[in-house]
């Protein structure tokens, strides 16, 4: 990215890839402006879900080995969204060394580890569901299984990111700091680990998520035969819960798909290179195709991580439990706490020798 106007620079970041400093051109400001008011609304709005889902889920009604992976995918949603909501937002304040610092390294890097283990957390959830329902005589996986594989995933996300520490440097202005990008970056060997990262990323999981999904939804449709012949009212009911579960999953995974595509294509280096014939790099990034491909992917990879809240409450009954139950009780909590202070404050007022208003005036008329 060097050469380019420090004008001409917007913080728009695919987060498979590209590059923080996505030129946009001057006839794109109404693209920009859509970009950033959207992206902040999904990012705010898609925070505040993640953190009612990680109230819900931490509940001990849904403390199964599904449902912890799930408080982990929130977790790791409700992260990615708020990192990218103060980088949205950063755009429009003074580009200082810390805003700089901050989306080089922290929301680039994080942001990143962020979204690689919430692919690949859906595709455990998806595998376990899947080896539930075909064997599902064997036992359940416990809580412990589920959190030693979160761990791994987390840790592994973390590796294959490293390298991107080092894509980017901190350069001034005219007083204005930006990243900008290194010669790691746009080097071979970068362009390598980028096709890797997209393989590891995006064509294993989706590869993945398609062959179990198709399976799970075959399961499911033979459920829908089986329920007729199930004479007991428990066994019906265990199987409708298990049905919900899996139906939930299946509709994720869906979701996912069609979110994170645009992203395996969107990544500068591969994108230069399927799309960029006959362009110079520098040409590529700063074209308006480029910039509009990033545009969308963000948004969807926002959207994919904001509406889980809404898939929940859609297609599992438990959880829809789970979150009146949460929500009746910090209800009555908050009434409760009310009335505490209503009573603590009117005994303060009679032991300090105040009288009512009432007892006043009955004092005066006998008088």
């Amino acid at each position: 990215m060097d050469g380019l106007e420090v004008d001409n620079i917007a913080s728009v970041t695919n987060l498979n890839n590209t590059d923080i400093n996505a030129p946009v051109q001057e006839n794109s400001d109404a693209s920009l402006f859509a970009y950033l008011f959207a992206g902040k609304l999904i990012c705010s709005l898609g925070s505040a879900l993640n953190i009612i889902n990680i109230l819900v889920l931490a509940q001990k009604e849904l403390s199964e080995s599904p449902y912890v992976y799930l408080l982990a995918l929130a977790v790791s949603d409700l992260t990615f969204l708020l990192l990218s909501l103060v980088h949205l937002i950063s755009y429009s304040i003074s580009r200082s060394y810390y805003i700089a610092f901050f989306n080089a390294y922290i929301f680039f890097v994080i942001g990143n580890i962020c979204f690689n283990a919430s692919v690949w957390l859906i595709v455990f959830i998806t595998i376990e569901r899947l080896t539930f329902v075909v064997r599902p005589l064997q036992p359940k996986p416990s809580r412990k299984k589920a959190l030693i594989s979160i761990s791994v995933i987390v840790a592994l996300a973390t590796l294959i990111n490293i390298p991107r520490v080092f894509c980017f440097q901190i350069q001034e202005q005219d007083n204005i700091y930006y990243p900008n990008g290194t010669d790691f970056r746009e080097s071979n060997t970068f362009l390598y680990l980028s096709w890797f990262h997209s393989v590891i990323i995006n064509f294993i999981p989706n590869i993945t998520l398609i062959l179990t999904n198709s399976v799970l939804i075959w399961t499911l449709k033979q459920a829908e035969h089986d329920r007729l012949v199930l004479r007991s009212n428990q066994a019906q009911a265990a199987s409708r819960d298990q049905r919900r579960l899996t139906r939930m999953l299946v509709v994720i995974v869906i979701v996912f798909f069609f979110c994170t595509i645009p992203s395996a294509f969107s990544d500068d280096p591969i994108s230069h290179a399927l799309f960029g014939k006959g362009k110079t790099w520098t040409e590529f990034v700063n074209s308006q195709g480029n910039v509009t491909l990033i545009y969308v992917s963000n948004l969807l990879l926002y959207t994919n991580s904001a509406m889980n809240f809404v898939l929940y409450c859609a297609f599992n009954r438990k959880f829809r439990d789970a979150t009146k139950a949460l929500f009746w009780t910090i209800t009555k909590n908050v009434r409760r706490s009310v009335r505490n202070q209503t009573r603590n404050s009117t005994s303060e007022v009679y032991s300090s020798g105040e009288r009512s208003p009432q007892v006043s005036n009955r004092i005066n008329t006998k008088l």
